[in-house]
């Protein structure tokens, strides 16, 4: 989770000159750590709502999704769907929930067996459309298969390297 905080939070800090001089003696992973420390503590980022844990971000999809998107993500075949909004809806997600830069949701994440960003946005919408189907979640098989097709496209991208 470390190195994907660090882009974000590098970016931050080059930003905020004050930082730096008030902690000189500290190297850029600590102040990272530092921050990361911060974040995953916070109720709201950038005045964003981050919910607690699973079911809060289910309750807050909830409330933040219409009825009819609700509708039309659910006559969509699952994987369609979660990834027809992985790059939109999901995007909103990563951002203003602290995905990419740690948040209290990360940490929640973190302890069911997540650590990439990616993974954690898809297994929230993969939750949020079986929460809105009645099915059962099966989170260890849900979290096993989008983990093995995250290794599976980065497989992919350097073979195509290669090539």
């Amino acid at each position: 989770m470390i190195r994907f905080l660090l882009g974000g939070i590098l970016m931050y800090f080059c930003c905020l000159p004050g930082i730096w001089g008030q902690q000189d003696s500290l190297s850029i992973e600590e102040k990272i750590m530092q921050e990361y420390q911060k974040r995953i503590r916070k109720s709201h980022i950038n005045g964003f709502y981050i919910p607690v844990d699973l079911d809060d971000a289910l309750r807050m999809l909830e409330e933040i999704v219409d009825e009819g998107g609700k509708r039309k993500f659910m006559s969509q075949e699952e994987d369609f769907a979660v990834s027809n909004v992985f790059f939109s809806f999901g995007r909103w997600i990563n951002v203003n929930w602290g995905i990419e830069g740690g948040s209290r949701l990360t940490v929640s994440l973190n302890k069911l067996g997540l650590d990439h960003p990616d993974d954690m946005v898809y297994f929230l919408m993969h939750a949020f459309y079986r929460h809105l189907k009645n099915q059962d979640l099966e989170s260890e098989e849900l979290i096993q298969k989008i983990v093995e097709k995250r290794r599976e496209r980065e497989r992919n991208a350097r073979n195509k390297e290669i090539d």
